[in-house]
Parts: C-alpha cells; structure tokens; sequence
C-alpha cells in the first residue's frame, strides 16, 4: 500500500518487523510487518530476479529500480545484522516544471529565468546538494526544458530521469554478473556517448571517476552537459568533483 500512496516518498525497511515511511519530509513508523524474515528475503529476491541482478552472499548489496521507476537499495544479512534491510525511493508521476517550484517557493521567478539562460547559452550545470533534496527532480526539470531540436544522451546507473524532451537517448550502467564479467561503467558510457553526436550529455549523478570524464567532455566541444552531485554547497561542489577526478586511474 505504501507504493501505491503517493503521499509516501521513501520507505524504509529494517528487517521483516521495522518498517518506517516518509511523509512530506517526516519519517514515520508504520504497523506493516512482513509475515517473517524469509517472506521479506523472497520479495528481495524477487525483485532481483526481475531486474535480472544478483543478490547472494557474494552480492549482499541489490541497486535496482522497479517498474513504476522507483529505485530500490537491499542489504542482506549477515551484512545487514536487523534482518533484510530495504530502502525505496519513490518518484512523484506529476510531471514537475519549473512553475510548480516557483508555486512551492522553491525557486524565485528570477533564479527561474536565470536557469533558462543558462540553458540558452549552453552552459554547464552541476546540480549539488543532500541526499533526497531534489537534484535528479531539478535535473530532469532542466533537461526537459533544452531546446526540442537538441540531441541529449543520457547515462545513468539505474535509470530515474524523467526527460520530456523530443530527442532523448537513454543509457544506463550494468554491474558484473556472478562470474564477475560484463559490467559496463558510467566511464564506459560517457566514452561511449561522445561518438554519438549529443548536443548535450547528462550524467544522472557523478559519484567516482565518470567526473573526469564528464568535465573532459564539458571541455571537448559538449558544452551544455549536466550532472548531479552529493555535496553541501555550490563551493564544496566543486572540491567534490576535484575529489572524484583523482578516483580514475588516470595519473
């Protein structure tokens, strides 16, 4: 029920009896349980099974996204000593605009135009802030207002972006499989997606070495590229993404 509220942004499990729930920012504990700590391992599971990655004790950790686009994160035990613990970030199905965080007060009319010449004039734009603070919604918003004869590429680790746009290309990053083979980084995308012709490249989030590789593309002629990044403010931004450059092999 909590995935069919929409109310509900992010759900929390703990293990088969502790299940908590997000609600315009505040986090409740719920009456839910599952029936016992094997019913919540076969939903994990399951869902591993759909999205065809693997979750066992050499793979503890599932990345995922569910049909509705919700995007889901697993730990099974013994990493994870509450039991089977679960995190489900839901995504709103309004389609968000720029006018509807100018209603919220989320953004002044004047920041508003300001974002728009920025994408007129094709700069780049990182977005930064906190977990759960609105960076892919405020990404997708951007991406969907770039000009509609535009071609954007974008890569991401387990697709969220919502892009209403003309010409959109979606990618989206694969781990190994149990044999330790066929991974597919958000490195190899952004190689990839330079000989695709964008106009612009969108990283869904920068979080390890793809950083150089995006700034190198933001200077080879893709000017107009984006990403998001965790980080505290505007000037940390830019230290993190220093800090990420340095996580390539490149010397």
């Amino acid at each position: 029920p909590f995935l069919q509220d929409d109310s509900v942004t992010e759900v929390m499990i703990n293990g088969p009896d502790s299940i908590f729930v997000e609600r315009a920012g505040f986090i409740v504990k719920t009456d839910a349980k599952f029936e016992d700590s094997n019913a919540l391992m076969a939903a994990v599971r399951n869902i591993a099974q759909f999205v065809g990655r693997p979750i066992d004790d050499e793979h503890p950790f599932l990345d995922a996204r569910l049909p509705d686009g919700s995007r889901i994160h697993a730990v099974i035990p013994p990493i994870a000593r509450n039991g089977t613990t679960v995190c489900i970030r839901k995504f709103s199905k309004n389609k968000m605009q720029l006018k509807d965080l100018i209603a919220k007060e989320a953004l002044t009319p004047e920041a508003a135009r300001f974002l728009d010449v920025c994408l007129y004039l094709k700069k780049n734009i990182m977005v930064s802030g906190g977990t759960g603070s609105g960076k892919t919604t405020i990404l997708g918003i951007l991406a969907s207002r770039c000009q509609p004869d535009q071609r954007i590429v974008i890569l991401e680790d387990s697709a969220e972006l919502k892009v209403h746009n003309q010409h959109v290309v979606f990618f989206e990053a694969r781990p190994a499989d149990e044999f330790g083979k066929g991974a597919v980084t958000l490195r190899d995308l952004v190689k990839s997606s330079l000989r695709l012709r964008p106009d612009r490249v969108i990283l869904g989030e920068v979080r390890s070495g793809e950083a150089l590789d995006l700034i190198s593309s933001m200077n080879t002629g893709h000017s107009g590229s984006m990403g998001t990044v965790h980080s505290n403010n505007p000037k940390e931004c830019l230290t993190r993404l220093e800090t990420l450059s340095l996580m390539t092999d490149a010397e």
